[in-house]
């Protein structure tokens, strides 16, 4: 199986609470003002002003911006400022994700997986083939019932109990990381890359990452004696594989491993971190 390659455009990431909304740099006039809107969110989640938080959201879900739809699904999913509620998430998920968000089918398929939220194995399958698609071997359907929810259902209703549960694992362990990863900050400051290979053993319950090389590009504008120093530190250059290393544990512990995973399993994937200049 080629293992695919994800690719996290360090101007097009940040990170708001732990949850990954996307900013673009040179975006219109309108979704500037939608990113100043969730940063002034984020700020006053952080300092726990939940009243103008949630009354700042409301007023910006009446613009339809996707990345508001997200802010506020992630919001629900956490019981941030707000009851913890999964299905409103699921609502708000499902239209950010209508609206262009691919990041959003991500953590629908995680949220699905997940014990707290049921499980519901068939859901968190058919968004999974809505995400990344990481290509789960023996988790897959046929390319003709992938866009037909019945269909669908009826396929993997044939799936023996023990695989069902097994991919419902795969499933939510990749789709988490896949929806949380951000791109590391300490690489964002000093505009350097990387490459992190990822190999999953779920009959182990264990993620290695090993990161394979990094590359510095180039700085824009003048630039310190400090900030060249600080760029060749090693927490720079190896802040791809501690960012990995780190969501995959808390992958692992947020799904209860189940019996009769195969030792020899394994799901390979490959992470590219790439600065990319407009």
């Amino acid at each position: 199986m080629n293992p695919p390659v994800m690719r996290f455009r360090s101007r097009l990431l940040c990170l708001l609470a732990t949850l990954l909304i996307a900013c673009p740099a040179s975006a219109a006039s309108k979704a500037s003002a939608a990113d100043s809107a969730l940063e002034d969110v984020r700020r006053q989640i952080e300092a726990r002003d939940c009243d103008y938080a949630v009354s700042r959201l409301k007023g910006w879900l009446k613009q339809g911006e996707p990345k508001v739809f997200l802010l506020a699904a992630t919001m629900y999913e956490n019981g941030l400022c707000v009851k913890r509620d999964w299905a409103n998430a699921v609502n708000f998920y499902t239209a950010a994700f209508e609206k262009g968000l691919p990041e959003a089918a991500d953590r629908l398929a995680a949220g699905y997986a997940d014990p707290a939220n049921g499980p519901d194995i068939a859901a968190a399958l058919w968004w999974a083939h809505k995400g990344h698609g990481l290509g789960l071997r023996g988790c897959s359907v046929s390319k003709d019932v992938q866009d037909d929810p019945e269909a669908f259902v009826t396929q993997i209703g044939m799936w023996p109990e023990e695989q069902l549960t097994r991919c419902n694992y795969l499933v939510g362990v990749m789709s988490t990381i896949s929806a949380e990863l951000n791109y590391p900050k300490l690489g964002s400051i000093h505009n350097v890359g990387g490459e992190v290979n990822l190999r999953f053993l779920p009959g182990q319950a264990r993620i290695e990452v090993k990161q394979q090389e990094s590359r510095e590009y180039a700085l824009l504008g003048w630039v310190d004696g400090d900030t060249l120093r600080e760029r060749w530190r090693p927490e720079v250059h190896n802040a791809f594989e501690k960012t990995l290393s780190d969501l995959a544990k808390r992958a692992l512990a947020r799904y209860p491993q189940p019996k009769g995973i195969p030792v020899d399993l394994k799901v390979e994937t490959k992470y590219s971190f790439t600065v990319v200049f407009d």
